[in-house]
């Protein structure tokens, strides 16, 4: 498993992860939840690390909600406290 995806999934089991109000107002429109999200990040995988950000690389995961229907990617990073912030979220429509 790709160190990326086993620093994001350990985040999230630490409780070492914060939304950013874009991720949150995101989610709110696309009717997902925190569950969702933890859901998408336990059985997903990272799909693309973007690297070109000085401000440090930024994971995007894939996976689906608890639904199992609905497809979400998140965008993320860390912060230099080793947080996970959570950049955005949202479902992806076919």
């Amino acid at each position: 498993m790709p160190l990326g995806i086993r620093r994001i999934r350990q985040a999230f089991r630490d409780g070492r992860y914060k939304y950013s109000i874009h991720a949150l107002d995101e989610m709110d429109e696309d009717g997902l939840t925190d569950a969702d999200v933890e859901q998408a990040v336990m059985k997903g995988g990272v799909v693309a690390t973007l690297t070109e950000d000085p401000r440090g690389s930024r994971f995007v995961v894939r996976g689906f909600g608890l639904d199992e229907e609905t497809e979400v990617e998140i965008v993320c990073r860390f912060l230099q406290s080793s947080t996970l912030r959570i950049i955005t979220v949202y479902a992806i429509e076919e």
